[in-house]
């Protein structure tokens, strides 16, 4: 289908005066969502709305082209749409009738712009049977609404526009709608079954504000409520009212490219941590509760007047006490080895593309006319709720991630501390509720996977809808809407579905009852929130200290490392391990004599660091500083002995990797006792066999004893300056196997350190060169270089 301007001159089409009046509307600048939008390619290989359809020469365009027999069913579709407004019957002083007119684009749009491409893309017959069950699903749908909008006034004050959801559509073309009414105020009108978001986020009587009213356990909780009202009458059961969750008020761009850009919220790093804190308390909300489906546009950032501060809301919560095994799952998380969905609800990504969007779109040619093409690409997304950014230019929780982790193991210990109160108020009030079953991905359909569809899935799908499965919260039948939609919920039982039939559908009764609900359960999401960001991490910082959390991070890789929590309240620190094949959980006393020796550790780092720094930028000449540095590393070596006596040496495993890299650092820096040396790099090459200390550390301090007694390194971590400044590496032994010794433990080839050096340590002017400059990667330098910028204890 193609459009041309055919200028404003010669005689119009007749058309029928509904089609007029929308055409005007267009011409006028509105209408706009009847018709498919005119795009143009974007940016990252996907295709961005350039704009909507309007104006007097596209209008006329459209004129002409309707005027083709084979648009009969869309002017049958807007004069029944037409004659459905004038007999709707609703209170004027209800509803405002141009709201149910057929020009308002916002609610008629996506039955209007289904109708065109099924005139354009299929024979005559097929088109009008398909334009009449279309439009009698609408407009019944639209009945009912009126009905209830009159019986439940859910605002004193007058609907003055509507806009239905043009994706999903279930239970016999029935679609979500925002009301919005004369006083500004806005709802979401959602004729489904499914009542999770009443179970668990209503402002009075759901779980979140049962656990938002608790004292705190590990630290403060604020998950997401929000009002929502259900329905009245004897199909009660089939709708809500639910408040529109509008965006917060920090927006801005996200990323742009050429003319396009990229808009969401972007909080400052103070806002920012308190959100990912929150954001963490709902995720671990949602494994607890076995809540899934919170995929991008299930999960909106969002900000209620009451609230002041943005929270996530999971806006369509339907899904819920599934037997969630991994925190993935919920659809938080891109887990790149299940689904190629990376649009989850806590996007970390700031992509162009785009999740859903129109099936076709006006292409303009280069004659000037617009051709009307099926979308292939994703579209380009201008504005996203599920990508969060900060003030410097970062996205995603990774750079909040002590934040992040803190939330969920705060909320994790409030309901393990309330777990027989909620299970107690779930047995109380989830009988009455529905759980909607997903019985495979949206994307199945509608052309089908692996596995066939079921006879239910079949016949919903012939109808045009996305296959809608649920139960009741407290388990029975997996049951299906009977249709055409009645006044009341009527249900058949529904022959099971085959995707995921080994597992049980929900809701599971374990889940429901708190069954996850210990300390060790978490261990598992605290991994997948980690692996999830893990690439974005500072790839220099291995080890996160939050004191102000009480939170530290360390991780080998991105699926290996250990984070510990503070728990003041119960004197205890909580230490969560995990690898490919295990999680375990230590708990220590808060004050025990390990933690003791971690934070004089670290002490001693943050004091050699704020010595050591300038003492370097002075060209190493302050002597003051140096017999200062010299008396720090005789005592910390004393204390030290008394340390490896008692522990053993101090590792990962006993200290955490921080301090555990200030006792390897603090021998370096110690060139007296070599025989203590020689006992702790022994001990240090044995822990790093089982993986309680890096590789690198024991290379380290074996390149220092081997200064020490006058033999060649081994893996070139010690440097000195020679004539003219040069920084150089101190003699190796066998140097044409060094970069492969380095390999070996984890150092990057001697040349590339080489010139980080050089680049960090140029020669100082107007100052003698020190005989030699040992300065390892990511470790305090012995003797009298400081390490590089981000590789080392920093205060």
């Amino acid at each position: 289908m193609e459009l041309r301007d055919h200028g404003s001159t010669g005689r119009a089409p007749e058309l029928p005066p509904a089609t007029r009046r929308l055409l005007t509307a267009l011409a006028e600048g509105g209408a706009g969502r009847a018709f498919p939008p005119v795009a143009v390619p974007g940016p990252d290989g996907t295709l961005a709305v350039e704009r909507p359809l309007g104006g007097p020469s596209e209008a006329r365009a459209l004129e002409h082209a309707l005027a083709d027999a084979r648009f009969a069913p869309l002017h049958e579709v807007l004069r029944q749409i037409d004659a459905w407004s004038a007999r709707a019957g609703a209170d004027p002083r209800l509803i405002d009738p141009q709201a149910l007119r057929p020009e308002n684009a916002d609610l008629f749009g996506p039955l209007l712009t289904e109708t065109l491409e099924s005139c354009v893309g299929g024979p005559p017959e097929r088109a009008a049977a398909f334009a009449a069950g279309r439009a009698g699903q609408f407009l019944e749908f639209l009945t009912l609404f009126v009905e209830r909008l009159t019986r439940d006034r859910p605002s004193e004050h007058r609907v003055t526009g509507l806009w239905a959801n043009g994706d999903e559509t279930h239970n016999g073309g029935q679609r979500v709608l925002r009301v919005e009414f004369a006083d500004g105020a806005r709802l979401a009108y959602k004729p489904r079954p499914a009542t999770g978001e009443l179970l668990f986020l209503a402002t009075e009587g759901s779980v979140f504000a049962l656990l938002d009213a608790l004292p705190p356990a590990s630290g403060p909780v604020r998950l997401p409520t929000m009002r929502i009202r259900p329905g009245s009458g004897p199909d009660r059961a089939c709708y809500s009212w639910q408040e529109w969750i509008e965006p917060p008020d920090a927006w801005g761009v996200l990323r742009a490219d050429g003319g396009f850009s990229l808009r969401g919220a972007i909080l400052d790093s103070t806002a920012a941590d308190r959100y990912w804190h929150r954001a963490g308390s709902l995720a671990a909300a949602a494994f607890a509760f076995g809540i899934t489906d919170l995929i991008g546009g299930n999960l909106l950032i969002g900000q209620r007047p009451e609230d002041g501060e943005p929270l996530p809301f999971p806006v369509d919560l339907e899904a819920y006490f599934a037997d969630t095994k991994r925190l993935f799952e919920t659809g938080l998380l891109f887990d790149p080895a299940v689904s190629a969905q990376h649009h989850t609800g806590l996007e970390n990504l700031a992509r162009w593309c785009d999740l859903d969007g129109p099936a076709t779109c006006w292409r303009p040619q280069p004659d000037g006319s617009l051709r009307l093409e099926r979308r292939t690409l994703p579209l380009t997304r201008t504005e996203t709720r599920t990508v969060v950014g900060d003030t410097g230019g970062r996205t995603g929780y990774g750079p909040h991630l002590t934040a992040m982790l803190r939330g969920m193991f705060d909320a994790w210990t409030l309901m393990c501390r309330n777990r027989a109160r909620i299970a107690e108020f779930l047995a109380e009030r989830a009988a009455g509720h529905v759980v909607r079953v997903i019985a495979r991905p949206t994307a199945e359909y509608p052309d089908g996977g692996e596995l066939p569809f079921s006879d239910s899935e079949s016949e919903q799908l012939a109808r045009g809808d996305v296959p809608y499965f649920f139960r009741t919260a407290d388990g029975g039948p997996l049951l299906a809407m009977r249709m055409p939609p009645g006044r009341e919920l009527r249900t058949d039982p529904a022959d099971t579905p085959q995707w995921n039939a080994d597992r049980p559908w929900p809701p599971v009764a374990a889940v429901r009852e708190g069954g996850k609900l210990d300390l060790a359960g978490l261990g598992i999401a605290l991994r997948d929130a980690v692996e999830h960001v893990y690439g974005d991490l500072d790839p220099q910082r291995e080890d996160l200290y939050d004191p102000g959390r009480g939170v530290r991070l360390s991780l080998r890789g991105p699926r290996e490392g250990e984070v510990s929590f503070d728990w003041p309240g119960a004197a205890r620190r909580i230490t969560y391990r995990w690898d490919e094949t295990a999680l375990r959980l230590r708990i220590d006393p808060l004050s025990s004599p390990a933690a003791e020796v971690r934070e004089r550790l670290l002490r001693l780092g943050r004091i050699d660091a704020s010595l050591r720094d300038p003492w370097a930028r002075g060209g190493f000449t302050d002597t003051d500083l140096e017999a200062k540095l010299d008396r720090l590393t005789a005592t910390g070596i004393a204390w030290l002995r008394g340390v490896v006596a008692e522990h053993g040496w101090p590792g990962h495993g006993l200290v955490g990797r921080e301090a555990a890299t200030v006792a390897s650092a603090l021998l370096q820096h110690h060139t007296g006792d070599l025989a203590f040396a020689r006992q702790c790099l022994a001990l240090i090459e044995a822990a790093a066999e089982r993986g309680d200390m890096h590789r690198r550390d024991a290379a380290y301090l074996a390149d220092s004893l081997r200064r020490a007694e006058g033999r060649p390194q081994l893996y070139g971590t010690k440097f000195e300056r020679v004539a003219g400044g040069e920084l150089r590496p101190c003699p190796i032994e066998d140097g044409d196997r060094v970069d492969e010794r380095r390999a070996a433990v984890g150092l990057p080839p001697l040349a590339d350190y080489a010139a980080l050096l050089a680049e960090k340590y140029p020669a100082p002017e107007n100052h003698p060169a020190p005989e030699n400059c040992p300065a390892p990667e990511n470790h305090p330098a012995p003797e009298n270089c400081p390490a590089p910028e981000n590789e080392g204890v920093k205060a």
